[in-house]
């Protein structure tokens, strides 16, 4: 067989395997439609199902207590004015601004998020539109089986996605494999079903499809950024996030440097979803209403109020993984703060950063937006139909990574560099200093409930190689760390990097495709490319080694010496506490 005979079959099976899929999907939940059992959980009768049909292991309690009947009577009182107001749009700025920080009612939050997304209008100037995209994808869409995956495993405990090939589910198929026609620049990227998963649970098919257009190619949200090849928007505001932590949380930004948190390893749900699945659900809605009012600054806002409100418990915490799994997992169970407690510091972390010129990160540049019109049909090249896989990252991806090992590079220096830096007038606290630490520490009005902490003797140390080679005994602050300047060449990437691909390795060529999940668990896996001197007691290197052990004045450390050194370097960080936060003109404006 020829290879052009060879290619023929392999597009030939594609689209017999894309034929396939759709058909399921319009078949539903017809009895003919064989679903394999461990596609469809069943319902246990032990399960409860909250008010956004999201199931618990829990059931509810048969009688209602006098805070929740109190909520139920405001939010009825709201209902009707959202109705008066909607019916009279657009409302003065003041007025909506005002409702919408306190909570759209789940009643009107269809037709609410309409409003602000203009999603009737769009429907009214695209006419025909979408129904052409569908037809369009069923025949030529090269994402189907990458859509089909991230369909069967969105939003499962929730009972609109609960039944395979539900309306739901096949509605989320649909709008997705449709825009990858719409929007052949962008494609198809894994975080786009989240996104549009919740808009599903408040509108109808076509009506999700235009607000997700919206959300995508609006400059006031921008989402084409994020989900395009090289997530050119995620490291815009990633750096920007950075800069803020550095900013006015400057103990925190050490404490996480210290020990290898990278921003990319706890807020790219963030950016990517807008905190659905890292927040409880409830109070990712009340950040959607604000999002879609506001714009994508209040991303950055709730990014750094999730870190102020729980910055003592993150303090107490002596090891990567603790803090990772605090930010993504408990805080999702149990936030520890009330839903209108959390807004409440929102708008002020809001209005702070305003006044200190960090609200908005800088400019988006060009590829961050669609360049392509929008709705013309480009077939597909030959390799996206046959959904070969990439044998090598592209310029782009090699970039990102790139920028990765900088920012954590520059991190570690700038940990160095606090040491004197807080022994500095600005960091001592003149009276303008202190008075803006003072208001700043007010945005906390109670303490959160959650109890969880975890402590580690010692410090992590970054490794290299030869990581189950870690002497415990040599664990040292990093501060005692020297550091590597020159750039690792790509071929000597660290292991966690070498390997990962962010699932741009599924059978369509997903190059723009970011499989979240794997991208968390590669970057947890990426170190610091640090460097320090191995030395024997006698001061001569120590071969084949992977952690290493660093001259203190040209002299070894024993035990004890070491011991004694962490136990001043512990003293330092309390001596700061103090000086934490302490903003003044000269260090906070960009």
């Amino acid at each position: 067989m020829t290879d052009g005979d060879q290619r023929e079959a392999l597009v030939r099976r594609a689209e017999d395997e894309r034929e396939e899929i759709v058909k399921r999907y319009e078949l539903g939940l017809d009895p003919s439609n064989i679903v394999d059992p461990w596609e469809n959980p069943t319902f246990e009768i032990y399960h409860i199902t909250d008010k956004y049909g999201f199931m618990h292991d829990s059931r509810l309690p048969t009688t209602r207590d006098s805070q929740e009947m109190q909520l139920t009577k405001i939010e009825l009182e709201r209902d009707k004015k959202w109705m008066k107001m909607l019916a009279k749009w657009p409302p003065p700025q003041d007025k909506l601004h005002t409702r919408v920080y306190k909570g759209i009612p789940k009643a009107v939050r269809w037709p609410a998020w309409k409003k602000l997304l203009n999603v009737d209008q769009s429907i009214a100037n695209n006419a025909g539109v979408y129904p052409r995209m569908l037809l369009l994808a069923k025949k030529y869409s090269t994402e189907t089986r990458q859509i089909d995956a991230d369909v069967n495993r969105q939003f499962r405990d929730n009972l609109a996605y609960r039944e395979r090939y539900s309306i739901k589910q096949c509605s989320l198929f649909n709008v997705l494999n449709a825009y990858s026609i719409y929007n052949s620049e962008l494609g198809y990227c894994q975080g786009m079903a989240c996104v549009a998963g919740v808009l599903l649970l408040f509108m109808q098919e076509e009506e999700a499809f235009w607000a997700l257009n919206t959300l995508i190619t609006d400059q006031k949200y921008g989402m084409h950024g994020l989900f395009i090849e090289g997530f050119p928007k995620l490291t815009r505001f990633i750096d920007h996030h950075d800069r803020i932590l550095s900013k006015i949380m400057r103990k925190l930004h050490k404490h996480f440097t210290k020990h290898n948190v990278d921003a990319l390893l706890y807020a790219i749900k963030w950016f990517f979803v807008v905190f659905v699945e890292r927040v409880p659900f409830s109070l990712s809605l009340r950040v959607w209403d604000i999002f879609l009012l506001d714009g994508d600054r209040v991303i950055l806002a709730m990014a750094i109020t999730i870190l102020y409100l729980h910055k003592d418990e993150l303090l107490r915490m002596k090891d990567m993984d603790a803090i990772i799994e605090y930010l993504q997992v408990k805080l999702h169970k149990n936030f520890g703060y009330s839903d209108d407690d959390a807004i409440h510091a929102l708008e002020r972390v809001m209005k702070k950063l305003k006044d200190l010129k960090l609200d908005v990160p800088p400019p988006a540049k060009s590829n961050e937006f669609p360049t392509r019109t929008l709705g013309d049909f480009v077939e597909a090249d030959m390799e996206k139909k046959i959904g070969r896989r990439r044998n090598d990252y592209t310029d782009t991806e090699k970039q990102v990574i790139t920028d990765v090992i900088s920012r954590q590079e520059q991190n570690a220096i700038d940990v160095q560099s606090t040491v004197s830096y807080e022994t500095s007038e600005c960091a001592t606290g003149d009276a303008y200093s202190m008075k803006t630490y003072q208001s700043i520490t007010s945005l906390a009005t109670s303490p959160a409930n959650s109890s969880y902490s975890l402590y580690s003797n010692g410090y992590v140390v970054t490794t290299i190689e030869n990581a189950h080679d870690h002497d415990p005994s040599r664990s040292q602050s990093i501060h005692n760390l020297t550091y590597l300047n020159s750039q690792p060449p790509q071929n000597s990437l660290p292991n966690g990097l070498q390997h990962m691909r962010h699932s741009f390795s599924s059978d369509s060529d997903s190059r723009n495709r970011l499989d979240l999940d794997q991208a968390l668990e590669a970057l947890q896996r990426q170190q610091l490319h640090l460097h320090v001197t191995p030395t024997s007691a006698a001061g001569h290197r120590e071969p084949n080694q992977g952690i290493y052990i660093v001259q203190n004045g040209g002299r070894h450390m024993d035990q004890q010496q070491r011991d004694g050194a962490s136990a001043i370097d512990d003293a330092n960080d309390a001596e700061a506490d103090d000086n934490d936060d302490a903003l003044s003109v000269e260090n906070t404006r960009l």
